[in-house]
């Protein structure tokens, strides 16, 4: 019988031996030019509707990003970004490369598009790892890769007492000088005597009612009840 460890690792290297090669890096202006002629042919349209379609998104884009400003706050990309890779990987485990590839993704959706400054991404994966509340260091190297930056196995843990501002009680309430104060309750009740349970003390006993009813004969004479 095979491990489940083994078994695993058999299909990894059935996978990497079957697996197609990976297409080569190609220009940008080299796949405009292609995306170009493959909506031509694909949609029918001349090539110059085409061109005016496209110049009228670009100023759509560029006149959404006029009216929107994009502004990167450092530390809250460094939490969102260590949130969401503590939660998408699998044990909350994760390296440095997640935390860079996670950056890019929310610079990209902050931005909207708008080109970042060099090294923007590296500032948010060195904000995360150097704040101990967010990234902590769980690694064990036993080799000498395993010392290198690249390889440092990280997790996220969260003291939000240390992030949330201390919570305000509420002020006490001011007396109102034209509030009446509570009636007096009276006297204290009169202590219970020791041959009287508690029952008979809380809920005093009541003479039963009397019932008119049909007269009855005792001893010869009639006696109304």
């Amino acid at each position: 019988m095979v491990s489940e460890r083994a078994r695993a690792k058999m299909n990894q290297i059935a996978a990497r031996k079957t697996r197609p090669p990976k297409r080569k890096t190609q220009p940008l202006a080299q796949l405009r030019t292609w995306w170009k002629v493959s909506a031509t042919l694909t949609s029918k349209i001349a090539a110059d509707v085409v061109n005016s379609s496209l110049e009228h998104a670009r100023a759509a884009a560029a006149a959404i990003r006029a009216r929107v400003a994009a502004v990167v706050d450092v530390a809250l990309a460094a939490v969102a970004v260590t949130a969401t890779v503590f939660v998408m990987n699998d044990g909350g485990r994760f390296h440095r490369r997640h935390l860079l590839a996670e950056a890019r993704r929310h610079l990209a959706l902050v931005l909207r598009g708008r080109r970042r400054d060099p090294g923007l991404d590296d500032q948010v994966v060195a904000a995360a790892i150097s704040t101990h509340c967010h990234c902590l260091d769980i690694s064990e190297p036993k080799t000498v890769r395993g010392l290198e930056a690249g390889y440092r196995l990280y997790t996220a843990r969260w003291a939000l007492s240390d992030h949330l501002p201390a919570r305000r009680r509420p002020p006490a309430p001011v007396p109102d000088p034209d509030r009446q104060p509570l009636a007096d309750p009276g006297e204290p009740a009169a202590p219970r005597p020791p041959d009287q349970d508690a029952g008979k003390w809380e809920i005093p006993p009541h003479p039963a009612p009397v019932r008119a009813g049909r007269p009855r004969w005792r001893g010869g004479a009639r006696e109304a009840t």
